[in-house]
């Protein structure tokens, strides 16, 4: 370490760093799963595809392995359609401008503090849109509205 050394990175960069990480490792995980048990209550055939597909590639004789991913389209397609509409983390952490900006011709002055919606685009599309989600049942697409 040296007097004439520069780093961007200080005490409120590691806080923050620190908090995204335990945010983003506790409470995504388990909204995740509040929304895959719902998903999957509300569409039986759904969550009956999903086991069938878990049952014919894994089994019952080991656990998952992440191989087996390549294997499980269905599944795959299925559990990022939860994560897209679920809108697990709605809000990004809030972050101070660095500089004056403007943002779609608002003015953002430096070192004033927002917190940005993760408004998910593409709400509305088709699964036609997402290659995985081709083979998905025309129910789910009522989870889209």
């Amino acid at each position: 370490y040296s007097d004439k050394t520069t780093t961007s990175f200080n005490e409120e960069n590691l806080i923050c760093s620190t908090l995204d990480l335990f945010f983003a490792g506790t409470e995504t995980t388990s909204t995740t799963l509040r929304w895959a048990l719902l998903y999957m209550a509300l569409y039986p055939e759904v969550q009956e595809k999903v086991q069938t597909e878990i049952d014919s590639v894994i089994g019952q004789e080991r656990q998952p392995s992440l191989a087996d991913r390549e294997s499980m389209p269905y599944t795959n397609a299925v559990v990022h359609e939860v994560l897209r509409m679920g809108n697990i983390i709605p809000l990004n952490a809030p972050r101070a401008v660095a500089v004056d900006t403007t943002l779609s011709g608002y003015h953002l002055p430096k070192e004033s503090e927002l917190a940005l919606e993760n408004s998910w685009p593409g709400l509305s599309c088709s699964f036609s849109s997402l290659p995985l989600c081709k083979n998905l049942p025309s129910s789910l697409l009522s989870m889209r509205s």
